[in-house]
């Protein structure tokens, strides 16, 4: 970006341009008034040629006389071609020529004033029409140079105050950089230049502040989140780590080494979950571009459940779906968002309990419920339970509070939502997904 004096351009552009017309508007006066100039000097010719014309031989002495004191000299000689001049269709009439710096009007006389006079001949020179047109071009030069000298002036005083709103611009920019934030333009007529400007200035600071604060933000929230993870990280290492110290300094029997073993083998799983859902989590918050293929909600749910009924069996799961409940997104990840419900509501359930899973065609969306017969949710923690490493109490399973973030944010990376609706057997929560048929036919 160009950052040369904004004085200094304009001055560069305006005083030229006024030059320019002052130069073209005394080029066009000197050239009229030297024109009427030479008309009027042309014009005293012509009547004294015609004074001349018609005076008797006193008289004629007399206006040569009065044509002299006016610097018109005048001479009277015969006619060298009288014939063609008798034989013009309007009789004689004055010719007017131009022999350097004379003017000269050439008339044949009606009547002679004298034997041989046939012909008068009346010259000026122009001397005096060039002494005034030089006087008028250097008054015009005076007026001219004035004229420039004082648009100048009067330019650089506007400027100063056409561009003291610039200057107010970078004072209220570097008292924003000393960390006066809530300092802004508030332009009183945002309808004009200045007045966008400066509203668009309000607003980029405005976006920066909120970026700032989104920064801040995510950067507490990336603390708070290594510290849960470290945390939670650290207690299934560190079983495992006691468990096989054990296996392998004391080497027991059977059945305690086959008690630890399987101790070994349970840690391993819980902290290959804990490191997979983080895994998953970090792969949403890094906006990682999801699939968009057709999916079958329903017979996701189906295998969501399927997987689940596999690992916890023992709780009762129906499902139930509509058919063409399709949308479009990410097969894998609305699997594990749904395989995440459905854990929580077995582990809520327990192993006498129920759970329903639920999916249907509301509208153009499409609504994924899982429902239990377990305690629920408290009110106070309905929208925190949707936090990282959230787990209420009494915890049952072996999660970490992961589920319902990761399902929740691939709901909503979907352009869908995941809310807690309680109110019915137990916990209920409904994943509600724009269908296919929406998006594909767009706004």
């Amino acid at each position: 970006m160009s950052t040369g004096s904004l004085r200094r351009r304009v001055a560069l552009v305006a005083l030229p341009l006024l030059i320019i017309a002052l130069a073209g508007s005394a080029a066009v006066v000197t050239l009229r008034y030297r024109h009427g100039l030479e008309q009027d000097l042309r014009d005293r010719l012509l009547a004294g040629a015609k004074a001349i014309n018609g005076a008797s031989a006193d008289q004629t002495k007399l206006v040569m006389s009065a044509l002299a004191l006016q610097g018109i000299d005048t001479q009277l000689s015969a006619d060298p071609n009288p014939v063609a001049t008798l034989l013009k269709p309007h009789g004689p009439t004055p010719e007017v020529s131009m022999t350097g710096q004379l003017l000269v009007v050439r008339l044949p006389l009606d009547r002679p004033p004298a034997p041989g006079a046939t012909v008068a001949t009346l010259s000026a020179s122009r001397a005096s029409v060039n002494s005034a047109v030089r006087r008028l071009v250097v008054i015009q030069i005076a007026v001219a140079l004035a004229a420039v000298a004082i648009a100048a002036l009067l330019l650089l005083r506007g400027l100063r105050s056409a561009l003291r709103p610039l200057q107010h611009v970078g004072a209220v920019a570097a008292r924003i950089a000393g960390g006066a934030h809530d300092e802004r333009l508030r332009p009183d007529r945002p309808e004009t230049e200045l007045g966008r400007m400066a509203s668009a200035f309000d607003h980029m600071v405005d976006e920066l502040e909120e970026s700032i604060g989104r920064a801040r933000r995510s950067e507490s929230a990336m603390r708070r989140f290594l510290a849960d993870a470290s945390h939670e990280l650290r207690t299934p290492i560190a079983a495992l780590q006691a468990s096989a110290e054990t296996l392998l300094r004391e080497q027991p029997d059977r059945p305690e080494r086959d008690e630890l073993e399987a101790r070994v083998a349970g840690d391993a799983a819980r902290l290959g979950r804990l490191v997979g859902d983080l895994l998953d989590l970090a792969r949403l918050e890094a906006n990682e571009q999801l699939a968009r293929e057709r999916v079958d909600v329903g017979s996701v749910a189906v295998r969501a459940v399927a997987e689940a009924a596999g690992h916890l069996p023992g709780t009762a799961v129906d499902v139930d779906s509509d058919d063409g409940a399709i949308v479009l997104g990410d097969a894998d990840a609305l699997s594990r968002a749904l395989r995440n419900l459905v854990d929580n509501a077995i582990a809520a359930a327990g192993r006498s309990g129920r759970v329903w899973v639920r999916v249907e065609r509301d509208g153009a969306n499409v609504l994924a419920s899982v429902e239990d017969d377990g305690p629920g949710v408290p009110a106070a923690d309905r929208e925190r339970i949707f936090e990282g490493f959230v787990r209420l109490e009494p915890v049952r399973g072996p999660g970490a509070g992961l589920g319902l973030a990761i399902a929740r944010r691939v709901a909503r990376e979907h352009g869908g939502d995941l809310t807690y609706a309680g109110g019915g057997r137990g916990g209920r929560f409904v994943l509600r997904l724009p269908g296919a048929a929406a998006l594909l036919a767009g706004p």
